[in-house]
């Protein structure tokens, strides 16, 4: 695997590679998030190529996730997951409860 240094990679990535995984399909993962398929492909050709690993090999009409994807998934969804609550669980400031 190549070294990745997290300035090189975009981390909306981890967005397409979580939808990819979950769905088996780019056409499928590109309506989830909203992004045509097109888009979704080049998406994973730029994880591909930061990653050194295809992740995912057409199957049949879907795709299935290489070993390396299957290592990588359950840390994008806790990563992904993290950034949600950081962005949900904020306390928002209230001047007239402030001390």
């Amino acid at each position: 695997m190549n070294q990745t240094h997290l300035p090189d990679l975009d981390l909306n990535l981890l967005k397409v590679f979580h939808a990819i995984y979950e769905e088996g399909s780019l056409t499928r993962a590109g309506v989830r998030l909203h992004l045509s398929q097109s888009a979704v492909s080049h998406a994973l050709r730029r994880l591909r190529d930061a990653l050194g690993d295809p992740l995912f090999i057409r199957q049949g009409a879907g795709m299935e996730p290489t070993a390396l994807a299957e290592t990588l998934y359950p840390e994008a969804q806790a990563i992904l997951e993290r950034i949600v609550a950081v962005f949900h669980d904020r306390k928002v400031f209230d001047p007239a409860t402030a001390e």
